[in-house]
Order: structure tokens, then C-alpha cells, then sequence
């Protein structure tokens, strides 16, 4: 019966914007705590390169990858080194410019700004060797082959002295090099710079193309003025617009296990009723970002195992029912509510499918599964072998749980964790369910829309732990709206505003059981009333229309759905649809042949201008507190006029005809 809650809900409210899937990323991870080239550097995606654009001084600054200048999250403080590496600039190992052995011997402590030393002064300093930079650091190509309208954003922090010392973000087409971007200086906070998003949006001539490149260049000469950090770059992602598909699988139980690692995810089959869905190489993982690790800036903290799962290319998964609940669960320790085995659902046939992570029908790998370009087909290469639990493992403190589709796009996921443990809000929905250590606790969907935080749960695993079966009763009639044996097989339903009332209808193609519709209406779409009801048919195969009046409607939006009662007792939600009625004033008017105006029932204070078709006014007046009120328009044009009236709690126009009585619009 529920044809498309969601669509309609977030068509009229306007809750769900399309996310952002990263198609190709760099987080800058090499492990590295000082003193790395970033030209030395080799990523997922390839190698990265340094170019000198313009003027170099001889001991120029370097473009590094190191924790020097640490990663962290949009609008923190730079700080001291840690466990996110980033692109940066800073001054040479290699090469001691004029200060750099009292500032930094070492190197790559941040950018050199020296003023060459003058021969005769050379004692004084450690060198006479100039800081003047002009370098680019590039990406290895990035084959956007089937990919348009794409967006590259990325963290950054930025000082500098003015123009003088500046950075920028450089764009390759295949052919040449051009000025993508020219990012602002970031606010100083505690001595460094503030982590800063920014995106700019690709060129048209990256559309399809297999040769993109993107540079990040600093300039800065040496006068002895500037100030640190000079310029760092984390997280880089070249993204385009996704809004998930309606078929797949989605995360209906997340649990941490009551103690140890008793944990188990729990998904639904979802798409539309009665049908089969293909779920080969759909994976799971317990990463719910967007890019590589998703959470943290560092694998080694950011609550991500290594790894992830898929269901294997088996005809067991090649068409299984929507509303399915398959259940996976750590089977080297087990937690004492999950049911017996039931992989393949043949006895019975109960769309149960309960499996350890072991299974022979799932498989392992040992990367991320987010898209990107490491593969020719679009999504990271992948020699997968048996299943591991370890691969999908949560950590208490923070975590998800999520599933992609064969291709590596983001589906669905939910996640857990403080921002101090460097969780995400989660994914493209921004299903951050808990900022709570989870140590004995589990996260559970209810009912509705799966991609509002709203209708999940977090809670402690005592009495809340469903492995297998749906958490409540909220979350079975979301189950049941997959049922093959829905009701009524409803056509339609509509509401519309009248004059004096709002209008619903509905029609029915067949009806089962049915007892009786209940109207409902609500001012939000989310608390409803009963407003009247309507018998159903019990059993009928034959197509029923149904019409239902609300005599008094509320002012303004509303929105009204169906609530179907079966013989037993138990209800379906349709839809919901709005309405927008605005009830007419009390007033009516008439103009006589002889040009006499009376207005009957607009009191004042207020008043009234009549006007002809192209807006030029007749004549105007005031109304007084009497019922009725008359005045003397005398010769006006034949034909059309517009009566506009004004009172202190409303304003109407109408339509006059000379001889005419007319209710106000």
C-alpha cells in the first residue's frame, strides 16, 4: 500500500540532498614523520611529481609528505606532528638556507622565507643561499573516463605573507596546465594555520577525459618575511553528485556485542514490493565515509578495519526478496542470542538468511572498498579470498557499519563515535547515530525513512539485541511493506482543495481482508490525526473508488494519508500528499447599473479599491463598522472590475460585473 513514502515527503519538505561520491581520492598516508619528498611519494593512485614552474632559489623549500604538519578535521588548529600525514611545503633537508640552522637544521619544519645574505654577511648566517620557491606538486593521472559534472574539494591551511607568498590549485587537461583556483589565507590559530575546506568545480574538458591531472603550487620569494605554516593539503577528492538507488541493502542492526566481541550486522532487502533483488558483490564494510578510511586521517586510529566483505557470486544471492533480513555475525565469538544457521533460506522459507562471516557464500578482501580510479572498471582492484569477521570488525569507541554496491558507490550505512574519535556524521546521509563509546550497546533502524538519524536508535544490548529478526514492532511493519501480500493494491491517492472543503481520493485495484480506511491528517507530516473513516470492501478483485470530504480543512499546508485497517486488526500506511487551502472571506459584493457599490460582511477599520482590468484605480474608500455598506461609484466602464478589500485581519479581491453579486477570491 505504501507506493513512495519517502519520495513524497522529501519532494514537499525538501529533507535529502543529493551527496557527493568521491571517485578519486588522496589522503597522503606514507607513514612518514619527517623529512619524506612528496616526489618520492606513491600512492593508491599512483606517484606524485614536483615541478619548478618559475624561479627557484638554490636552496628553495621542498614539497614534503610527512606528519609534520598533521592533518586534522575543518576548523581545527594545525598542530605538531601526529599520526595524519599531509602535502606540505617546508624548508630543504638537503640544502641549509640563510636561517635554517637556527629555525629548523633538520628540514621540513615549514617554509623558508630568507632573504639571500649578502656575501660580506655570509658569516652571520649558515648559508647565502636563497628560499625563493615557485614548485607545483601533481597528482598521477586520473582517468575520469564516464564521469561529468565533478567537483574537487579539499582540506587546507594557508599563511604566507599577502601575494607575496601564496598558494594555488592547478588544473591538467591532457594538454597544458591552467589556474584552477586561488585559495584564501586561513585563519592563525595557536601559532599555525586552520584546517579549511574548499572546492572549486572542474573545467568541462575534464568530462570523460582519461589524462586529468591536478598540482597544488607555491610561490614564495625572499625577503624574510612570511609566516608558517605555509601551505599543507589533506583529504583531496574529486567527486560528483549521488543520491543512492532504491534497491539494495541497508543497515537495520548494528551490535557491539554485550562484552568482548559478541558482534553481529544486520541488514534488510530493500526495493520495491514482492520483487527479487540481485545482491552478488554487494559489499559490507565498516567504513562510512566517503574517502579511503572514511573516518580518521590515519588507518591506525580511525576505529576502520583493514578489509571488507562482499556476497559472493552465487545464485543464492542472485534474486532474493525484498524485505529479507540476512543476519552476519563474528563466528569466533558468539554472541548467545543468534539463531541457528539459515544461509540459503530453503528450509524454511522464511526470508531469514543467518550466516557467520566465514561463510563460503561471502568473501573477504583486504582494501577499502570506495570507488576510485586504482582499476580500470572504476573501483578499487581486489583479490578476494574467504571471509574474515576481523574484516568488518567495530571498535567500541567509534565505528559503522555500511554497504556499496559491486561498483564501490555508497549505499547505505549508519556510524557511532565522538569527534574525538574521529568519526564522520556518516556518509552522504549523515547517519551519525551516537557520539557514545558503544561498549555494550547497539544501534537499531525503527521505521520510515532509512536515511533520516531520526528513526534509529541507540541503545544498551539488554532487551534491545534482535539478531534475525526485527526490532520491534515499528521496524516489522517497515518489513512488512515488502510483503508480497500487501492488503489492497491501491492506484491511486489524491487530495485536492475545494471552495469550502478538501477532497480525498483514492482507488483500489483489489482489496483483501479489508475492514476500513481511516483518514488522516497532520500540519507536519509527522504527528497525524484520525479526521473520519470509510468502510472497505473485506474481499474484492474488482477496481472501488473512494471519496472522503474534510468540511473543515485547516488554513494553510496540510498534509492528509490513509491509514488501512485489516479484519484483524492490523494497519498500513499509505503515502502522504498536501494540500494547500486557504479559506475564502465572508464578504460578498455587488455593483449596481447605476454605479451603487454595497459590500456586505467586511467590516472596518479597512478599505476598498475598485479597479479596472489593467490595474488603473475607479474609486476607493473606507469601510465603516456596519454589516453593510454602500457607495456611490457612478459612471464606471461596463464589464470587468476588481474590488480589492482591506480589513484588519484579511485582504480579498474580487471579480464586480455591473447587476452582479460576488463572493469574494
Amino acid at each position: 500500500m505504501r507506493r513512495n513514502l519517502l519520495f513524497t515527503l522529501l519532494a514537499l519538505r525538501g529533507l535529502f540532498a543529493a551527496g557527493q561520491w568521491t571517485i578519486w581520492g588522496e589522503e597522503f598516508e606514507n607513514g612518514c614523520v619527517q623529512g619524506c619528498y612528496a616526489s618520492a611519494y606513491v600512492g593508491p593512485n599512483g606517484g606524485w611529481a614536483v615541478t619548478n614552474v618559475g624561479t627557484n632559489g638554490v636552496c628553495a623549500n621542498r614539497w614534503f609528505i610527512s606528519c609534520q604538519e598533521n592533518g586534522g578535521v575543518a576548523g581545527s588548529c594545525g598542530v605538531g606532528c601526529g599520526n595524519n600525514e599531509t602535502l606540505h611545503v617546508g624548508n630543504d633537508i638537503a640544502c641549509v638556507s640563510p636561517n635554517g640552522c637556527f629555525f629548523c637544521p633538520t628540514g621540513d619544519c615549514g617554509a623558508a622565507y630568507d632573504a639571500s645574505c649578502p656575501p660580506a654577511l655570509c658569516g652571520f648566517c649558515c648559508s647565502c643561499n636563497s628560499a625563493q620557491t615557485d614548485q607545483r606538486a601533481e597528482s598521477p593521472v586520473i582517468n575520469l573516463t564516464g564521469f561529468t559534472g565533478m567537483t574537487l574539494s579539499f582540506l587546507y591551511m594557508e599563511g604566507g605573507q599577502a601575494a607575496s607568498d601564496n598558494a594555488q590549485v592547478w588544473y591538467y587537461d591532457g594538454a597544458a596546465w591552467a589556474l584552477l583556483g586561488d585559495m584564501p589565507k586561513t585563519v592563525v590559530c595557536a601559532g599555525q594555520g586552520t584546517w579549511t575546506n574548499y572546492s572549486v568545480a572542474l573545467p568541462a574538458s575534464a568530462n570523460n577525459n582519461p589524462s586529468v591531472r591536478v598540482g597544488f603550487r607555491w610561490v614564495n620569494n625572499n625577503d624574510g618575511s612570511g609566516a608558517d605554516p605555509s601551505i599543507a593539503v589533506d583529504n583531496v577528492q574529486i567527486t560528483i553528485p549521488f543520491a543512492p538507488p532504491g534497491t539494495g541493502l541497508i543497515v537495520n542492526e548494528l551490535s557491539n556485542g554485550p562484552s568482548l566481541e559478541k558482534e553481529y550486522v544486520e541488514l534488510i532487502v530493500v526495493g520495491p514490493a514482492c520483487t527479487n533483488v540481485d545482491i552478488r558483490n554487494i559489499k559490507v564494510d565498516d567504513n562510512n565515509g566517503v574517502i579511503f578510511n572514511g573516518f580518521s586521517n590515519a588507518l591506525v586510529n580511525g576505529g576502520v578495519s583493514t578489509g571488507h566483505m562482499r556476497f559472493a557470486n552465487l545464485a543464492v544471492w542472485s534474486a532474493v526478496p525484498t524485505g529479507s533480513i540476512i543476519l552476519i555475525y563474528n563466528n569466533a565469538d558468539l554472541n548467545a542470542l543468534l539463531p541457528p544457521d539459515d544461509p540459503d533460506d530453503t528450509a524454511p522459507n522464511d526470508k531469514r538468511y543467518i550466516l557467520p562471516a566465514n561463510h563460503a557464500s561471502l568473501q573477504g578482501c583486504s582494501t577499502s572498498p570506495n570507488a576510485g580510479s586504482s582499476s580500470a572498471s572504476g573501483y578499487w582492484a581486489c583479490a578476494f579470498g574467504a571471509g574474515n569477521w576481523t574484516q568488518i570488525a567495530f571498535r567500541n569507541q567509534g565505528d559503522a557499519a555500511q554497504t556499496r554496491d559491486p561498483q564501490g558507490r555508497y549505499f547505505h550505512g549508519i556510524s557511532f563515535g565522538s569527534n574525538g574519535n574521529n568519526m564522520n556524521n556518516g556518509g552522504l546521509d549523515n547517519l551519525r547515530i551516537s557520539t557514545l563509546d558503544h561498549t555494550g550497546r547497539v544501534l537499531f533502524f525503527n521505521n520510515g525513512n532509512y536515511r533520516l538519524a531520526a528513526n534509529f536508535t541507540s541503545a544498551v544490548v539488554a532487551a534491545n539485541e534482535t539478531p534475525g529478526a526485527p526490532n520491534n514492532a515499528a521496524n516489522a511493519a517497515f518489513i512488512a511493506t515488502f510483503d508480497c501480500s500487501l492488503p489492497i493494491e491501491l492506484l491511486r491517492f489524491d487530495a485536492n482543495a475545494m471552495d469550502d472543503r478538501v477532497r480525498v481520493e483514492w482507488s483500489t485495484a483489489s482489496e483483501r481482508d479489508n475492514a476500513l480506511f481511516v483518514v488522516e491528517r497532520s500540519t507536519d507530516a509527522e504527528h497525524y490525526e484520525s479526521i473520519g473513516t470509510i468502510p472497505g470492501a473485506g474481499n474484492s478483485l474488482l477496481m472501488r473508488a473512494y471519496i472522503f470530504d474534510d468540511p473543515r480543512p485547516l488554513h494553510g499546508l496540510a498534509y492528509y494519508r490513509l491509514r488501512q485497517v485489516d479484519l484483524d486488526g492490523t494497519t498500513t500506511l499509505s503515502d502522504a500528499v498536501a494540500v494547500l487551502w486557504a479559506q475564502a472571506p465572508p464578504f460578498t459584493a455587488t455593483l449596481s447599473v447605476d454605479g451603487l457599490l454595497t459590500i456586505v460582511g467586511a467590516q472596518g477599520p479597512g478599505g476598498w479599491v475598485l479597479c479596472d482590468p489593467l490595474g488603473r484605480m475607479i474609486a476607493e474608500g473606507a469601510l465603516g463598522e456596519s454589516f453593510e455598506q454602500r457607495a456611490w461609484i457612478g459612471a464606471a466602464p461596463d464589464g470587468l472590475l476588481v474590488l480589492s478589500v482591506r480589513t484588519r485581519n484579511r485582504s480579498a479581491a474580487m471579480k464586480l460585473h455591473r447587476g452582479l453579486r460576488t463572493n469574494a477570491e
